[in-house]
């Protein structure tokens, strides 16, 4: 599963990344994906360091959240994170396969309220270990 991890920054400049183990190569998005960390002082999550996550959505193919990234980059800003499931230790069940689209931070009720002020809904939250970074 090859994935593109893409850490929005303030001016919403893209950078690409993408987990280690992964060895089927780039191309299957082709709308950038975004993911980045909450705190002002890094422009991405680091590894092995738990954070919250507040999931959106799930999707087996990460183009079917093409449409969904595009409207909560604004919103959501650097707390925006679009990955596969296997960057994140720490998922419930229901996350299964694929990727997942939501926000994280540092603590669940700043997620949960980045997401209800981006007009949305959290299908669920987690405390995570993140595995991918850029």
């Amino acid at each position: 599963m090859r994935a593109t991890l893409i850490a929005v920054g303030f001016a919403l400049m893209v950078t690409p990344a993408g987990c280690a183990d992964d060895p089927e190569g780039a191309g299957k998005s082709t709308t950038p994906t975004a993911t980045a960390s909450v705190s002002s002082q890094s422009a991405s999550p680091s590894a092995d360091r738990e954070r919250w996550i507040a999931v959106i959505d799930v999707a087996a193919d990460p183009n079917d959240l093409d449409a969904l990234t595009q409207r909560l980059l604004e919103p959501l800003g650097t707390a925006l994170v679009v990955a596969p499931v296997d960057c994140f230790e720490g998922l419930p069940d229901a996350a299964s396969d694929g990727y997942v689209i939501g926000a994280v931070g540092d603590a669940r009720s700043e997620v949960e309220r980045r997401v209800v002020d981006a007009g949305e809904t959290a299908a669920f939250t987690a405390r995570v270990t993140i595995l991918c970074t850029d």
